[in-house]
C-alpha cells in the first residue's frame, strides 16, 4: 500500500473520531446545562424558602455534618418518631409483626419524621426499646409490655 492511500485512511478515521467526540461533547454540554438548571432551581427554592415562602417537599433532607445535637424542636413539632409509632402498632396488635409489615404500615404517613432508610430506622428504634420490645426471631418484633422495663433503684 502506498503512502497516499494510508494517509487518506488515517485522515478518514481521524475525521470519524472527531465527529464522535463532538457528539459526546454535545451530550456532555446538555448534561451540564441540565445540572446547572437543577442547581439554579434548588437555589431559587432555598432563597424563596429563606424569605418566608413555604418550601415544597423536595425529597429526603440533605446530609448535614454530625454536630451531636438534635434538630430544633420547632422543626420536628407535630411529627412522630418512627420508634414510637412502631411501638404503638405492636402494642395495639398484641402479637409479633414482621419488620416488613411495620414498614408498610408506617411508610408514606405525613406525621412521621422523615428517614432516608425507613425500614432500618424502624429496626434500630425497636432494638433500642429493649426489653419492652423483643425480637424472638430475625425480622419479627413483639411488644413484651411495660412490666419488662427494669426499674431504677431508689435513691436514699
Amino acid at each position: 500500500m502506498d503512502f497516499r492511500m494510508s494517509a487518506r485512511e488515517f485522515l478518514g478515521r481521524s475525521r470519524e473520531e472527531l465527529r464522535r467526540l463532538e457528539r459526546e461533547m454535545q451530550a456532555i454540554r446538555e448534561i451540564i446545562g441540565g445540572l446547572e438548571a437543577l442547581l439554579q432551581a434548588k437555589t431559587d427554592r432555598e432563597s424563596s424558602w429563606e424569605e418566608g415562602a413555604a418550601a415544597p417537599f423536595s425529597g429526603p433532607p440533605s446530609p448535614s455534618p454530625p454536630s451531636g445535637s438534635l434538630p430544633e424542636k420547632s422543626a420536628r413539632e407535630g411529627l412522630t418518631p418512627v420508634g414510637e409509632l412502631a411501638e404503638a402498632l405492636l402494642r395495639e396488635k398484641g402479637e409479633a409483626m414482621s419488620l416488613e409489615a411495620l414498614y408498610l404500615a408506617i411508610k408514606g404517613r405525613p406525621d412521621v419524621v422523615s428517614s432516608r432508610d425507613l425500614k432500618n430506622a424502624i429496626r434500630v428504634a425497636l432494638i433500642r426499646r429493649r426489653p419492652r420490645i423483643v425480637s424472638e426471631r430475625r425480622g419479627w418484633f413483639r411488644f413484651a409490655g411495660e412490666d419488662s422495663v427494669p426499674r431504677e433503684p431508689e435513691s436514699f
